[in-house]
């Protein structure tokens, strides 16, 4: 009796398994995707904030080594005092946050790809193990 139940239940196991196991994998791997750029953004974001005079020192260093180029050492103390008289404060992390967005939307048609293979057969392993589970459970609980 469980030979053919088996026969019976796997057509339909295999399809429930490529409707829900695309469909969650693509829904999970896009949410997985937003969490990864959420924390990442936050993470800048909270860097920004919580140590500026860090943050403003690294901002003028890139700014002096921009400037400096092929100049006579000499003038590196005129050069960076007039860069922190330009800048009082380090600006807001706009292109980190831009290029961690860029990078979330190139990564996202590859993780929906992999979530779409990924997702049917996660699914089919989940309910064929259960499956012969209960199956094994059952059959031992019969012959005592």
């Amino acid at each position: 009796m469980s030979r053919s139940k088996s026969v019976i239940m796997l057509p339909l196991v295999l399809m429930w398994s490529l409707i829900y196991g695309v469909i969650g994998g693509l829904f999970f791997k896009s949410l997985s995707v937003y969490e990864f750029w959420m924390i990442s953004n936050r993470h800048h974001i909270r860097q920004w904030k919580r140590y500026p005079v860090r943050h403003y020192r690294q901002f003028t260093t890139a700014v002096l080594i921009g400037r400096m180029g092929a100049k006579a050492w000499s003038s590196l103390p005129i050069t960076r005092n007039q860069i922190t008289w330009e800048y009082a404060h380090a600006p807001f992390p706009y292109l980190v946050i831009l290029c961690n967005t860029l990078l979330a939307l190139l990564y996202l048609p590859f993780a929906l790809l992999s979530g779409a293979w990924n997702g049917p057969s996660f699914v089919f392993t989940r309910i064929w193990q259960k499956r012969t589970q209960a199956l094994t459970l059952g059959s031992g609980l019969q012959s005592q």
